[in-house]
């Protein structure tokens, strides 16, 4: 049975940000459900990708595999399979569209901020926890390797990842339009900042605070080490991560990225220390702010931040034509790859033939000969066998580009099959 890639998702086009929230996956999810999908038969590599703006399911397998990925999603999340439909979460079954959307998500083009650099950071992330639970092998280390040579092009061929566009900038400069609504420009000196948590967006978004020389910015981390080097590195004040909620009723601006639902609430936060002009910007997903804090508070989260982005996006927009150019030419590699991979491993039975040859001449002369000679013998069965795959493999690559192959693939595919079995 053919394979194929399949992808099952919501994003920020399909739903809105509750939505998002509740199928958001924690790396624990994601483990035991990456898990629980390489146990079937009929999927042979997975992958998944879960952000503050989508949740994403890839596979390769057989025409079996979406409906696998559905039941176990739906099973994950205790939900039934068509509520998920119904809340937004669509398929695609599509083999080129489904590598072509892998594509364009892990370069930007379909990110709530376009050209969101950070997305092709939280693709690799995903794409290392996918490694290190063995889900991957060679179709989506391959794919990976061309969808990050593509971003590299894009990066050094047009303007699509030119100006400052990323949710830790975006962020930064709502700060920036938060001061300077202040009325009382005295009072802007004394308006103080606190950033808990420091991830990557965390740590980014305090890198653009001071690179926009906002002063008065206060870091806590759970990990004192990661928040003590970023104070240092931008001349900021590291406080411990214990008098948070203490240092909250100080602060004027909160800035969240902790991985944590509902971290800051009404029953660790006292509603009567807090005051009507302070804002929470929140920046995690599922979100660390609880919603009923809004009743008292200015809170912003990531859907809040497309407004601070508007100027670059134009630019960037303008250069989509050329970016998909090239995404198209690195789907077409890819393309073109996975079709030589899939012709090429029909001789693995002429290769196994050959090694059993190989084999089977080394254990007829070995006895008769010294220790000199039979590493002579093997050297030379070695590279007879090696000569004998390489000619098959050029003939095939070749004949891949033939017309009368392209334009009868299955009477070709029965051949190979026919000629290698």
């Amino acid at each position: 049975m053919k394979n194929s890639f399949y992808t099952f998702y919501i994003t920020h086009k399909e739903a809105n940000m509750p939505t998002r929230e509740r199928f958001s996956l924690s790396e624990r999810e994601t483990e035991t459900l990456l898990l629980s999908l390489q146990s079937s038969e009929f999927i042979k590599e997975v992958f998944a990708l879960s952000t503050c703006n989508r949740t994403e399911v890839y596979c390769y397998g057989t025409e079996n595999s979406l409906s696998i990925i559905k039941e176990k999603f739906a099973q994950l999340k205790s939900v039934s399979v068509e509520n998920l439909i119904e809340m937004g979460f669509k398929s695609n079954s599509n083999s080129k569209e489904v590598v072509k959307r892998f594509f364009e998500i892990s370069v930007g083009v379909d990110s709530q901020i376009v050209g969101d650099w950070q997305i092709t950071s939280q693709v690799k992330q995903a794409y290392q926890l996918a490694y290190e639970l063995g889900t991957i092998r060679t179709y989506f280390h391959k794919l990976i390797s061309y969808v990050l040579q593509t971003s590299k092009k894009i990066t050094t061929q047009t303007v699509f990842r030119s100006g400052a566009a990323s949710v830790s900038f975006a962020t930064a400069d709502l700060v920036r339009q938060i001061l300077k609504n202040k009325h009382d420009m005295q009072r802007n000196d004394a308006i103080q900042i606190l950033v808990v948590g420091v991830g990557k967006i965390g740590a980014d978004t305090v890198r653009h605070l001071r690179k926009m020389g906002i002063k008065n910015v206060k870091i806590t981390n759970r990990t004192i080490g990661k928040s003590a080097m970023l104070a240092t590195e931008n001349a900021y004040e590291m406080i411990e991560f214990e008098d948070v909620f203490e240092e909250i009723q100080k602060a004027d601006i909160i800035i969240s990225s902790v991985s944590q639902p509902n971290f800051f609430n009404l029953s660790n936060i006292d509603a009567k220390k807090i005051y009507s002009g302070q804002c929470f910007i929140d920046l995690s997903m599922p979100r660390s702010i609880e919603s009923k804090l809004n009743n008292f508070v200015k809170i912003y989260t990531i859907d809040d931040l497309k407004e601070q982005t508007k100027a670059v996006k134009k630019e960037r927009i303008a250069a989509l034509p050329l970016v998909h150019r090239i995404l198209e030419k690195g789907v077409d590699s890819f393309e073109q790859w996975k079709t030589e991979h899939e012709y090429i491993s029909m001789l693995q039975p002429f290769k196994t033939a050959l090694e059993e040859l190989k084999n089977n001449i080394s254990n007829k002369y070995s006895a008769e000969l010294d220790d000199k000679n039979k590493h002579l013998m093997m050297q030379m069965l070695t590279d007879f066998e090696e000569k004998a795959m390489r000619i098959p493999i050029v003939n095939l690559k070749t004949q891949l580009t033939n017309s009368s192959t392209t334009d009868n693939p299955k009477l070709f595919l029965e051949n190979v099959q026919r000629l290698f079995s």
